[in-house]
């Protein structure tokens, strides 16, 4: 996900970044944000760090202090001492960093995973509103942070997911519903789609289906 402000935010960083960000035709980014260390949230940042490196653009990257020896284990090319990639793809603790994002306070929050554990979703707050971002989320159980939102993008896999609970680890399309129903959002962008969610079909009432590309205007 980018955000597009007085900066150019980019939210987690996917295996096939490359290929983004010449579809789109963007060029660099003045911020990483990262929700947690799996593959499909982090791999883009071998080619971020590389663009990084030779542009001499340098793209911070700011992940919850809990995800960056994480983050540092996958890309110890990157982090070690005296790496040339230091200067240019730096990282901090989300939780320590007292700036706004494109307008925005960013505030990571735990949320459990199902049967991976654990990851993070982003509280956004601006002058103008606030909107969330959980891509991995199973059993979401303090709701208070998420009430109320202007926008909520929630991460989703099945339509109806057929596997035992115990082994899953995102919301099904229908268990989002309901979890939207609890937490009032204005709006809500399903992302993270897969598995059989036909987006040819309409989505239930009062949700959008995301796909590649799309735009929305953020409160």
């Amino acid at each position: 996900m980018v955000i597009e402000g007085s900066e150019r935010i980019l939210i987690d960083c996917a295996p096939e970044l490359r290929l983004q960000c010449v579809r789109e035709d963007i060029g660099n980014f003045d911020a990483v944000l990262i929700t947690h260390a799996h593959n499909d949230h982090i791999l883009g940042l071998g080619d971020l760090g590389d663009r990084a490196r030779w542009t001499r653009e340098p793209c911070p990257v700011f992940a919850p202090a809990e995800v960056l020896p994480q983050i540092a284990s996958r890309f110890e090319y990157m982090s070690r001492e005296k790496s040339p990639y230091l200067c240019h793809v730096p990282t901090a603790a989300l939780e320590n960093t007292f700036r706004e994002f494109a307008g925005y306070r960013a505030t990571p929050i735990q949320v459990p995973h199902g049967f991976n554990g654990w990851s993070y979703a982003f509280r956004m707050d601006s002058s103008s509103g606030s909107w969330g971002y959980m891509p991995d989320c199973l059993g979401l159980e303090d709701l208070e942070p998420w009430r109320n939102l202007d926008l909520l993008v929630l991460g989703t896999s099945f339509y109806r997911e057929p596997a035992p609970l115990e082994g899953r680890s995102v919301y099904d399309v229908m268990e989002a519903v309901e979890l939207v129903s609890k937490l009032g959002p204005k709006r809500t962008l399903l992302t993270h789609l897969g598995h059989g969610v036909d987006v040819r079909r309409p989505p239930p009432e009062g949700i959008q289906y995301a796909r590649d590309g799309l735009i929305v205007p953020l409160p």
